[in-house]
């Protein structure tokens, strides 16, 4: 038995051998097989693992991690097309073009079927502004791959880059052939034979879609819209009659009409849409925005007013009729008699306030409604306003400034109230150089107004602003300077403006307001020679304001002749005094 057992191990162990032999030769062969394809199947699986372990850094965006990974890989399997195309991603991100080029030609070069090995590419020319290199990538990427449809798109947007106005609308009739949606792209498509200067085609292309389509109205709009811009209007009109009556169709009949001037035919087209409760409403919005920037003599304004009452009823609340009212109403303002413009202006005003009621954070309109109160000089709307509107906006610059001219001028105002406003104005603008020279000058005029020298001083530079001298606050010292002849601020006047003289040597502006101080200060020969000097070297710099007040040193200096005579070249320059006529007609001098 001992022995049995014994011979029996012995051939177990001959077979175990035996086997082994076989398994050890069947993996011999393999992997020389493997070899024989340039890797082996374990190299390859190391590679794959590298592969993984570069997308795990790749999308923790450790992008040199990642590229270690992947030039790991490459080193076991040369032909890792996927490593190099992962290479490339990482380079575009890192704006290393150059590489990412090089990469990707790689990965095409073994695997030149893959579609998104062409699109990258085209993307890494695309970022080195090289649309001709994108679009030869894209043409490969036809020639070589299947699949491509939703790039199709990017392909035409590269030719139109190029100017290639064919190439992209090949590539759009592509597109609706791949997708199976004939004539989607029509209107790109004539915008591009537009771009490329074939009119005609574009014309013809759009004709033979109204007669094989006679049913489709977007056709006929497209067709009549492109006649009617071709001059053919008369043709335009007769094709968007043939139409079922829509809000598009009417739209472009109604701006046919206005453009041949017959408002009379436009009207009842008007109305009607108008009146449709089952219309667009933004295409009534956009009608009434166009209509009321045309011409006066081209359209009745109280028509429109009517218009604008109408769709008030149908969308009461709608705060985009309302903010269509308001610019309605403000530009029939601007066109409107003066005995009409009022109501007009009242009509724009209603309009803001029913949006500030509706949405009282909107910063838009309370800035609208403190304009047009600041502008109008309606110091009470202003003053309350500003109260209101700083409740919902405490820091912003802007409405301090309104603040303070409304506490400065209204009858309900409080002139200190109006000064801290100024300085906090002052703090809040900031880098706005504009507002912050307008706070200045009220703050100067508010110095001016109390007699406080020492302000004047700090505030007189404020009438510089983006390097010449700001008109509001030369009319602030204008002012000052009639109505008051303090001989101490006056004389501070003229040596901060002898500086600003200096810095600016052609600011009409500033010689104004110079000569007026030297007026006041009777140094009339003084003046006379600083207004003839400027006027030689400034001849395109003259106002009409300093015109006057040369006229006024001339009468002082008894040259009545020539005083009356550069009176008369300031009415005709502009911005004078209302007292010129007054001067002209009596040849004397009038405060």
């Amino acid at each position: 038995m001992k022995k049995y057992l014994q011979f029996s191990a012995f051939i177990f162990t001959i077979m175990l051998f035996c086997s082994s032999t076989v398994a050890f030769a069947q993996k011999k062969t393999e992997k020389k097989e493997e070899e024989s394809k340039g890797i082996s199947k374990y190299d390859r699986a190391n590679a794959e693992y590298l592969m993984i372990d570069a997308q795990k850094f790749y999308l923790l965006e450790d992008y040199e991690r990642a590229i270690a990974f992947l030039e790991q890989s490459l080193e076991i399997d040369k032909d890792n097309h996927a490593a190099y195309f992962k290479l490339g991603e990482i380079y575009l991100i890192e704006r290393k073009y150059d590489k990412g080029l090089k990469s990707i030609k790689k990965a095409q070069e073994i695997k030149p079927n893959n579609k998104f090995y062409y699109i990258l590419a085209a993307q890494l020319h695309k970022s080195q502004n090289n649309l001709q290199a994108a679009a030869s990538e894209y043409e490969l990427m036809l020639k070589n791959s299947t699949d491509y449809r939703e790039y199709l798109l990017d392909i035409a947007d590269v030719y139109v880059g190029l100017g290639n106005y064919d190439g992209a609308i090949k590539m759009l009739e592509l597109t609706e052939e791949k997708y199976n949606t004939p004539n989607k792209f029509t209107t790109q498509k004539k915008e591009l034979l537009l771009q490329a200067g074939k009119k005609k085609e574009a014309l013809d292309m759009l004709k033979k879609l109204t007669e094989d389509f006679p049913t489709n109205e977007n056709y006929k709009l497209e067709y009549a819209d492109l006649l009617a811009s071709t001059g053919n209007k008369s043709e335009a009109a007769d094709i968007l009659k043939s139409t079922s009556t829509s809000t598009s169709s009417n739209f472009l009949l109604i701006n046919l009409k206005l453009e041949e001037g017959d408002f009379e035919a436009a009207k009842p087209m008007i109305s009607e849409i108008m009146t449709n409760k089952e219309a667009d409403l933004s295409s009534k919005l956009l009608l009434m925005s166009n209509l009321s920037a045309t011409g006066s003599d081209k359209i009745s304004l109280s028509f429109l007013d009517q218009q604008q009452k109408t769709l008030y009823s149908i969308y009461p609340n709608d705060v985009e009729v309302i903010k269509t009212g308001e610019k309605v109403y403000s530009a029939l303002a601007e066109k409107a008699s003066p005995q009409e413009k009022a109501a007009y202006e009242t009509q724009a005003l209603t309009a803001l306030n029913q949006l500030k009621n509706l949405n009282p954070s909107d910063y838009q309109v309370w800035n609208q409604l403190l304009t047009k109160a600041y502008n109008q000089k309606s110091w009470e709307t202003l003053l309350t306003n500003s109260e209101d509107a700083l409740s919902y906006f405490p820091n912003q610059g802007l409405f301090y400034y309104y603040y303070g001219n409304a506490q400065l001028y209204s009858t309900k105002g409080d002139k200190e109230e109006a000064n801290t406003a100024f300085d906090q104005a002052l703090k809040l603008a900031r880098n706005d150089e504009a507002l912050t020279s307008k706070i200045r000058t009220k703050k100067l005029e508010f110095a001016l107004e109390e007699g406080n020298t020492e302000e004047v001083e700090t505030y007189v530079s404020s009438v510089i602003t983006f390097g010449k001298a700001d008109g509001d606050a030369a009319q602030v010292f204008l002012h000052y300077l009639s109505a008051n002849s303090d001989q101490e601020m006056i004389e501070k006047l003229d040596v901060a403006l002898n500086r600003l003289i200096n810095e600016n040597p052609s600011d009409g502006y500033l010689f104004h307001v110079k000569a007026k101080v030297l007026f006041q200060l009777g140094r009339f020969a003084d003046a006379k020679q600083l207004i003839e000097n400027f006027l030689k070297q400034n001849p395109s710099n003259i106002t009409g304001g300093l015109l006057e007040v040369y006229g006024d040193n001339l009468f002082k200096l008894n040259q009545i002749d020539a005083a009356v005579e550069q009176w008369k070249k300031a009415k005709q320059t502009g911005n004078t005094s209302d007292k010129i006529d007054q001067k002209i007609a009596d040849k004397k001098y009038y405060q």
